[in-house]
């Protein structure tokens, strides 16, 4: 479709600066960028029904096996891609794009593959996500782990279930497949260097996504 949004993920271990540059990127849109139109920022897990449950899980409030845990990421998933506008909460990704929306997103698809395929074959896991649309480009900010797990340490107060920074280095090898098994089902991903300062990797993703954005 001529007016459609552009669909921009952005994908990398906890720690490597997918939310900030997710704020990044809003407020590029807000102003240098608003010639682009209109732009949603957005998560995952989300903050609506079944992310809050995703989340007490990662936060160990509550107590899931891994199948349980891929089910209620792919739901989620579903529930953020086609969920209507109703005014009691955001549209869908997939309305907001059809409306010339662009979207980013702090994780998507990518994210299940790489942590959830540390226990669970990643066949199953993207047969589960079989709902979830394709993004126009995901961008992996990759990052040494020790790097990430530094940030981990300085910027908060606990640790999320994936945090620990031995799972850090199994899940960057779990990305890696990760982005190989997409790359052969036509996703496109693309990679920063998330060791450099946060305005730099800001710049290299502005370099990808402003070539698939039409002016106003």
């Amino acid at each position: 479709m001529a007016d459609a949004g552009v669909f921009i993920v952005l994908e990398g271990l906890d720690g490597s600066g997918t939310t900030t540059q997710t704020d990044l990127l809003k407020s590029w849109f807000s102003g240098e960028g608003a010639r682009y139109g209109a732009c949603v920022a957005t998560c995952e897990p989300t903050p609506g029904p079944v992310g809050s449950i995703a989340r007490m899980a990662l936060n160990h409030r509550l107590s899931l096996d891994s199948h349980t845990m891929a089910l209620l990421f792919a739901a989620d998933r579903t529930d953020h891609t086609y969920k209507e506008d109703d005014g009691r909460q955001e549209p869908g990704i997939a309305l907001l794009l059809k409306k010339g929306v662009h979207v980013v997103s702090d994780r998507f698809l990518l994210s299940s593959l790489a942590y959830q395929s540390l226990d669970l074959p990643m066949d199953w896991i993207y047969q589960i996500n079989a709902g979830a649309i394709t993004p126009d480009v995901t961008i992996y900010i990759d990052v040494d782990p020790a790097v990430s797990g530094k940030r981990l340490a300085e910027g908060r107060y606990h640790q999320d279930l994936y945090e620990a920074s031995e799972t850090q280095r199994r899940v960057q090898a779990q990305y890696e497949k990760a982005i190989h098994y997409l790359d052969g089902v036509g996703h496109r991903i693309d990679r920063v260097d998330g060791d450099q300062p946060m305005e730099a990797v800001h710049r290299d993703i502005l370099g990808l996504i402003t070539p698939l954005l039409r002016l106003l």
